[in-house]
């Protein structure tokens, strides 16, 4: 199960992040 949730985690951030970066890169 923890490795479920790891990966789940990484790619919950690995969306956030590309989410903010999209974001900043209309600005």
């Amino acid at each position: 199960m923890a490795d479920v949730a790891f990966v789940v985690t990484t790619i919950a951030v690995f969306a956030l992040v590309a989410f903010i970066a999209k974001g900043v890169a209309k600005l």
